[in-house]
Order: structure tokens, then C-alpha cells, then sequence
């Protein structure tokens, strides 16, 4: 509850007390100016509050009281990571048969004319291996009349199969799994066993893919080539090299087990009841799906040296080790985590300032980043199980003034692999950034993903908020000419006499902010200042690797009311009173997903989202929330006018102030910035 209060007049208050009352139990707040939010109250409750103003001579007679009740409590939930997605019950409606194939859909693959309890389907096996890749083995779908246990998500993501068509109008595909699609079907020659072997990144073995016609009529799939998959160990260049050519082999089913055989088993295709291509809203405009070749995948770090004797642990000093003694999720150090931030709060009191959010906001943001791990085999240089924060933590370095006051800078220090959980789906978007210093025909696309080694810097205290989009100074300065850091000043005259500053414009030219799986989030716009999912350059979930490669990044906000496997969906809803966390810009300032039209009675609901995409409400703090723009009328450098919904995770300029957070997005290390936690020479 935020008491506000107007001071007396005489010798000047130095401290302020604030107490509000329900049912005899009282909480206090303490401050030096108005207003004082006053915490731990109960929900729905009705208090009597008063203030109480100190000075050298003592302490003033109590306000009048005032009262009123609290509202709902704020819940700081998170989404549920995509490993407790996918183990969700999930029960479709009945699965449609496919007579024929489309190239890029996806289907399941069935023994059995009729879909049923009995029929099997090709899965890819649950284990992991970086030596022997997975299994292809076969299971079978449990129904509504058959509920023990339930289908889950993973029951028909596991058994989902991309069919691609190698060469243009062949009729010969390449089957990858959706769930690992580094993976496609492969024949072992020793055996002729099916396997799914890794073609899209770092193989320890000889790995390939084989190609399949499908007979509609006999419901035969038969062998047709088979590519030996190779790279470049030092440009990653990869190699696809012609290396059989089958007559007469099949897939045959038998036991459980799929083999190429003379003599192939009928199979049977079926939709996949999950909707998982890229959503209209995501390609307004039909971009075609364009054939450039894949660029290189690249490799910049290792887990190793992140994680191990060398890595983060080694480079903090002592006052923050206990926080990253262990990667991820890890009792020890949340117990220290917890202890910083409680210290952190009360020095910041002491110093009459204050954290932008209360504490659960921090924790909660921690707590759901370390639990996140890689599900998917869809990061080159990545393995499933692998954490993707490996740590969150907490710092509170200050400066000295000549008088002797410390101001204090607090940080959440945020250490990422820039990665989703999930499929990333880069293989499905139809026209991704192409390489630099060519046209476009004669580029290669970005369609791989691999680590990156992030570290963030999330400001925690309250530095204020600004009212135009030009008062911070970062980024506002750099030209055309040199060293550009901001789009509007990114793009050339007379363009920036006809797009003006706004909060689309006046935005980081790269990345503005961090969401809960790590993956970073980029402004609205792209780099020629139109809004990127126009381009049809964007995943299902929002997100694309850029030119030079490395982890996705989101410009749109990927929620589909309904569906169930994006970045946060509807059961993140449930008994909630607020939207939950997804991230924070740069600025501070928290993220939280949209409001569903359902959400009538979620706090905030009815206060307005300003310019920049935020609100204020029930003494959460300033906040932004991913939202849509309907019917944006967006108009390129040639003029052209473009008009489609805006599916907004951050708009693009921040309305936290900037212009005192220490080293805001400037290139610094632990050697020569202290606020990351580092031991720095004096």
C-alpha cells in the first residue's frame, strides 16, 4: 500500500514513518520523502494508516488516520519452462490422414490405415547421445478413453516429422524430427537400421540423411539417396556429398524396429494436430519461403569454460562466489542470493532510495531463468539438458564521493547461452537475414543457432522514468558515419527528416533487453526502421539469428491464445492475478505478457498501456507489457505504406532514465567494471 502525505511546515522532517493497521497487526515503512510504500499486508484487507514525521527533535504527533483496503495480491509468477510444457496432458481431436506430401509440413507416420490405440507411430527415441545420436523407434498414442497415464505434448512431439523436399520438385524428402531438428533419418550401413543422426551441427560421428519418395497409392516410402554430412572444423562450412544411391530399398517396419528392407510396410501419413509452422501474424505480408543455402553455424563458447574451474566462479570476487558456486538450480546459492538481495533492499531504504520492485520480482525472474535447461537438439554446438542461465546473481558495488557518501548502484547480473528451450524453428522462416556485402539472391541465410556468451547487466534501483523518447542519452549518440548505436541515428539523410524520433526509432540498435530462457529481445523495428515481422523474417515464437550468426533474438511477442508450446501460454494464466514475468529491459524495468480479452479481472486490466508500451497499478512499479499494435501503418525508406498488427514484446526506447546507471550499454568486463562483480584494480 503506498502512503502519500504532504509535509508540515517548520524545521524540515529527516525521516518519515508510515503505519498501517489491520485487526491490531501493524507494518511500517520508513523513508524521507513521500510517498512510503508500506509491504506484507494482506490481501483484501482494510487498514488505518498514519504517518509520523522525525527530526533532530523528536517525533511529530501522528497524521489523521486514513483509510483503505488492499487489493488482490500481485502474484510474480513466470512461465512454465518448455520441459514442464511438453510433459503437460495434451488429448487433440482425432488425426486426419494425408494422401499426399507438401513439402516443409509436418506429419506423423503411422502403421495403420485407421489412427487408433493400436497403430504405431515412428518417434524419435528420448536419449541423447552426442556419439550415436537417437534412436528411431516406435509408440503408440493413448485416447480419452485411455487416461492412465495421459497423452502429454511430448507423446506427439516426439512422433512429429518434418518432411523436406531436397531439389525442387523431386518428390524426394529428408524426414527430420520437429522436437531435435538437428536430427534426420539415416540408415546404418552395418545393420541398415534407421537412426536420426545429426546434419545441422556439431556431429562427433559420420553422420548423412537419406532421401525418400512416398508411393500414396501403396503407402510405401522407398529409398532414394543418401548425403554423408561433413563440416569445415574451422569455418563450420557444411558439406552435403552424394554417397548412395538405393534400387528398390524400403522402410519396413517390424518389432518396434525400422530397417530399409527390399520389402517395405505399408505406412500411413497423418497430420500433426499441433499447430507449429509460422503463424500469419508473423508473415503478414506472404513472404515467400526463399532457397538460399544456410550460412555456417559458428562456435564461440564452450559450457566448459563458462561453467567450469575457469569460468564465472573464478572471475567474481569472494563478496558474490557464494551466488554462483553451483550452475543452476541450487539451494546453497539461492540461500545466498536471497541474503544479498535482502541487504541490497535495506541499504538502498537507508540512503532514502529504493529497488524499482519489490524482491519477488527479482527472485522470481532468478528462480525461473536457472531452472531453465535446453530441451530441444536445435542449437549447433548446444546438448539437450544443458542448462541455459546457468547463473543469476546479485551485486551492490557503490561509489565514494569527496564528503564521504557511498551511492550505491545495485545490479542482477544475468549469465546466458542466448538460447530458447524449445525448437527454434529456423529452418521454418521463409526469408531470414542474409549474409552482409551481398545481394540478397546470392546470400546465405541464418538458419543455424549456436551459444552465446552473454553477461547482463539488470539495474535494480529506481533511477526514474523519462517523458520523451530523446532524454536518455544512450543511445542517442554515433552517426551514419560513426559508430551508430541507436536505429534513427543508424539510418542515412533525408530519412531521418522524414522518420522521426519515437519510441519505435529512438532504440538500441541491437539488443534492449533479456528474457526469462535467455534469449535476448531486440526492438519492434529492424535495422531499416520497419517493423521486422513485415520482412517475413521471424520464427513462430518471434525470434531469428542475424547476419553474424549465434543465438535467437525476439522482435515480436510469439503468444498465440490456445496453443500451448510458445515461450508462455494460457495455463500461465491460471489463478494468477497479474500476467506473468517474461524478462526485463535493459533500463530495469520489468516485462510481463499481454492481457488475454479474458483477463477483465486481472489487476491492471483496465490502466492503460502508454506510449511506451507500460502502465502503473496496485504498487508494482512501472512496468511494460507485450501488447498488439492493431493496424500499424508502417511506412519504409521508399515510401511504401505497410499496415499489419504489431505483436510487441518491447517497443524499442526505454522509459526507464539511463543517464546515471553506470556503464549502461557499454562494452566492459570484470577486469574494469566493478558492477559486474569483478575484483578491479584500483
Amino acid at each position: 500500500m503506498t502512503a502519500a502525505f504532504t509535509a508540515g511546515t517548520g524545521i524540515a522532517a529527516t525521516g518519515f514513518t508510515a503505519t498501517c493497521t489491520a485487526s491490531g497487526v501493524s507494518k511500517t515503512a520508513t523513508g524521507t520523502s513521500s510517498p512510503l510504500v508500506v509491504t506484507g499486508l494482506t490481501a483484501m484487507t482494510g487498514y488505518s494508516c498514519t504517518v509520523i514525521a522525525q527530526n533532530a527533535n523528536g517525533s511529530s504527533v501522528a497524521s489523521n488516520l486514513k483509510s483503505a483496503t488492499t487489493t488482490a495480491a500481485v502474484t510474480y509468477s513466470t512461465p512454465a519452462n518448455f520441459a514442464s510444457v511438453i510433459a503437460t496432458s495434451y488429448t487433440p481431436t482425432a488425426l486426419t490422414a494425408s494422401g499426399t506430401v507438401t513439402n516443409r509440413a509436418r506429419y506423423m507416420i503411422s502403421d495403420k490405415s485407421t489412427a487408433g490405440t493400436t497403430s504405431n507411430y515412428l518417434s524419435i527415441g528420448s536419449t541423447y547421445s552426442a556419439t550415436t545420436g537417437y534412436t528411431v523407434t516406435s509408440g503408440t498414442l493413448l485416447t480419452a478413453a485411455a487416461l492412465v497415464p495421459e497423452p502429454t505434448y511430448n507423446d506427439y512431439l516426439s512422433k512429429t516429422i518434418q518432411m523436406v523436399e531436397i531439389g525442387t520438385g523431386t518428390g524426394y524428402y529428408r524426414l527430420d524430427s520437429h522436437l531435435h531438428p538437428n536430427n534426420s533419418i539415416d540408415v546404418d550401413a552395418t545393420d541398415n537400421k534407421l537412426n536420426f543422426r545429426n546434419n545441422f551441427g556439431k556431429a562427433a560421428i559420420t553422420s548423412g540423411y537419406v532421401t525418400f519418395s512416398y508411393d500414396a497409392v501403396k503407402h510405401l516410402l522407398k529409398a532414394q539417396n543418401r548425403y554423408s554430412y561433413s563440416y569445415n572444423a574451422t569455418t563450420y562450412v557444411a558439406t552435403y556429398t552424394l554417397a548412395t544411391t538405393y534400387t528398390n530399398q524400403y522402410v519396413n517396419y517390424s518389432g518396434g524396429i525400422y530397417t530399409l528392407s527390399a520389402t517395405g510396410t505399408p505406412l500411413y501419413l497423418y497430420g500433426t494436430p499441433l499447430s507449429l509452422g509460422i503463424p500469419e501474424f508473423m508473415n503478414p505480408m506472404k513472404v515467400p519461403f526463399v532457397t538460399n543455402g544456410a550460412a555456417p553455424f559458428l562456435t564461440k563458447v564452450t559450457v566448459t569454460s563458462i561453467e567450469g574451474t575457469s569460468g564465472i566462479l573464478s572471475k567474481v570476487k569472494s563478496t558474490y562466489s557464494s551466488q554462483v558456486a553451483t550452475a543452476g538450480t541450487n539451494a546453497a546459492t539461492k540461500t545466498a542470493a536471497d541474503a544479498l538481495l535482502a541487504t541490497i533492499q535495506s541499504t538502498l531504504v537507508t540512503n532514502g532510495e529504493k529497488l524499482r520492485y519489490p524482491t519477488a520480482v527479482y527472485t522470481a525472474y532468478r528462480d525461473a531463468a536457472l531452472a531453465t535447461k535446453l530441451v530441444s537438439d536445435s542449437v549447433a554446438d548446444g546438448a539437450p539438458g544443458q542448462n541455459l542461465v546457468p547463473y543469476v546473481y546479485f551485486t551492490n558495488e557503490f561509489v565514494t564521493s569527496t564528503s564521504g557518501v557511498k551511492t550505491y548502484h545495485p545490479f542482477m547480473v544475468v549469465v546466458s547461452y542466448g538460447n530458447q528451450a524449445s525448437p527454434n524453428g529456423l529452418k521454418d522462416i521463409p526469408h531470414p537475414p542474409g549474409s552482409a556485402g551481398m545481394a540478397y539472391p546470392n546470400a546465405t541465410v541464418t538458419r543455424y543457432s549456436n551459444l552465446e556468451n552473454y553477461i547482463f547487466m539488470i539495474p535494480m534501483k529506481d533511477y526514474g522514468q523519462v517523458t520523451s523518447v530523446i532524454t536518455n542519452s544512450y543511445p542517442s549518440t554515433g552517426s551514419a558515419s560513426a559508430s551508430p548505436k541507436n536505429l534513427w541515428k543508424d539510418i542515412a539523410s533525408p530519412w531521418t527528416a522524414v522518420l522521426t524520433p519515437n519510441v519505435y526509432t529512438w532504440a538500441d540498435s541491437a539488443d534492449n533487453g533479456i528474457l526469462i530462457n535467455g534469449a535476448v529481445i531486440f526492438p519492434t523495428f529492424n535495422n531499416v526502421l520497419v517493423p521486422s515481422h513485415l520482412a517475413g523474417e521471424l520464427s513462430a515464437s518471434g525470434c531469428h539469428v542475424g547476419q553474424g550468426g549465434g543465438g535467437p533474438h525476439c522482435h515480436a511477442d510469439g503468444y498465440q491464445s490456445g496453443q500451448g508450446l510458445g515461450f508462455y501460454n494460457d495455463p500461465d494464466y491460471l489463478g494468477k492475478t497479474h500476467p506473468p514475468l517474461l524478462g526485463f529491459g535493459y533500463d530495469g524495468v520489468a516485462l510481463f505478457g499481454n492481457y488475454r480479452s479474458s483477463d477483465t479481472l486481472v489487476l491492471g486490466y483496465s490502466t492503460a498501456l502508454d506510449a511506451f508500451g507500460g502502465h502503473n497499478h496496485d504498487s508494482i512499479g512501472y512496468h511494460y507489457h507485450a501488447h498488439t499494435v492493431a493496424n500499424y501503418a508502417a511506412v519504409d525508406q521508399k515510401g511504401v505504406t505497410m499496415t499489419s498488427d504489431l505483436h510487441v514484446l518491447m517497443k524499442g526506447a526505454y522509459i526507464g532514465s539511463t543517464n546515471s546507471i553506470p556503464f549502461f550499454r557499454t562494452n566492459s568486463s570484470f577486469n574494469n567494471n566493478k558492477y559486474m562483480g569483478g575484483t578491479v584494480a584500483p
